[in-house]
Order: structure tokens, then C-alpha cells, then sequence
């Protein structure tokens, strides 16, 4: 077998081994219905950013301890992109478009898939950096989320898991039409996992038909 061409895998597509509905060659381009918010697939160059703004959400807003086991796969962009697909959203400031949030995209089955069932479409990893905060980027990608929902055949609703602590992302989540379904909550446990952290706390699931 010939050498692999370095060109040619920098630039390869890093959604070819996923699901057939989060594929680049299938996924038509974001749109955004949030003024101000471009949402767009994200790149490699977006990694670092998504990383930072990622780990920077999760422990400012006091949901994960920054010696957390789990920080790592928080900054393990380049992963995620090879196993779901990875959403960013855009705003600009004084120095430019700057990656301001992100989200990830799996279907049931896929290996990052934790919460989704037959004909639902789930989003994980929901962040923005702390530092463009209440410009609706969060909204942007909830709603994109929801929009690629509807065009996915087969596709009735859209799930998620949350933290107990995520109480400003609780709000959003029900201003967007998701509700509780606290009979799918769910803790590490129960999927045959240890927590990083020690303690085996309760995920809460939100669901939103399409």
C-alpha cells in the first residue's frame, strides 16, 4: 500500500465513517436564526477554539472541577469531528469573526450517541465561550439543531442530556420548546461507565418533537 499523502489527509473529510445523515456530502449548509450568529460546519482550525471555549464554559460555570478526568475528552475536538458532527457559531467582534460556541450532533448508534433513541436526533457538548455571552449563540445552535431535525427523514425529536447545575441552559432549552422527560434521566452508571469526578449523579433529559 502506497504512503499515505499528508495533503490529502489533512484535508480529508472527517464525517466519511459517520452515519449517512451527518455526512459533509449530504449536510446541507447551516443557517442561522439568530442575527448577528453565522452557523457553520467546523473546521480544523476551529479545534483550539472550540477547546478553549469548550472547557472554559464547562468550568466557569462552575458544572465540572478543572482537575476533572473528563476535561480531556472536553478538549479532544479533533475526536468528536471523526464520530459525530460538530456545529460552530460565529459572531464578530473587534478583532474579527471569532468561534464564539459549538455543539455536536450524533445520531442513535453512533459512538457518541448516549441519550437518543429510534428517530431522534441528539445534541451534546452545547458551550459557548464565557466571554460573548447573551449574544444568542447558544439560541443559533439550538435552533440549527432543531432545523436539521426537521430535513432528517425518519427524524421526529430532538434530545439531550443536561446537568442539574445547567440552569441557564434549562431555560433556553424550554424557551425552545424542549420539555423534561425525567423517566429517561439517567446516570453513568446505568451505561456501565465510572464517573470521573467519584460521584454518580443524575443527567437530565429534554425532548423536543419536530
Amino acid at each position: 500500500m502506497p504512503p499515505e499523502d499528508p495533503e490529502t489527509a489533512t484535508n480529508a473529510d472527517p464525517t466519511a465513517d459517520l452515519h449517512p445523515a451527518l455526512r459533509a456530502a449530504d449536510w446541507p449548509e447551516p443557517a442561522s436564526r439568530v442575527e448577528g450568529v453565522t452557523v457553520r460546519d467546523a473546521v480544523e482550525r476551529d479545534h483550539a477554539a472550540i477547546a478553549h471555549l469548550t472547557v472554559t464554559s464547562y468550568v466557569d460555570g462552575g458544572h465540572i472541577d478543572p482537575a476533572d478526568e473528563y476535561i480531556g475528552n472536553l478538549e479532544d475536538v479533533a475526536h468528536r469531528s471523526r464520530q459525530a458532527r460538530v456545529l460552530v457559531g460565529e459572531v464578530q467582534t473587534e478583532e474579527g469573526a471569532v468561534v464564539a460556541g459549538s455543539v455536536v450532533l450524533t445520531l442513535p448508534g453512533m459512538p457518541m450517541s448516549e441519550t437518543a433513541r429510534e428517530g431522534e436526533l441528539e445534541f451534546r457538548m452545547l458551550a459557548v465561550d464565557p466571554r460573548v455571552q447573551r449574544r444568542g449563540v447558544a439560541r443559533a445552535l439550538v435552533r440549527a439543531t432543531i432545523d436539521r431535525a426537521e430535513q432528517l427523514e425518519g427524524v421526529g425529536a430532538v434530545v439531550l442530556t443536561t446537568m442539574k447545575t445547567m440552569t441557564g441552559a434549562h431555560r433556553l432549552y424550554e424557551s425552545e420548546g424542549f420539555t423534561r422527560v425525567p423517566e429517561r434521566d439517567w446516570r453513568l452508571s446505568d451505561i456501565g461507565q465510572e464517573p470521573t469526578d467519584g460521584e454518580d449523579q443524575v443527567y437530565w433529559v429534554y425532548l423536543r418533537t419536530v
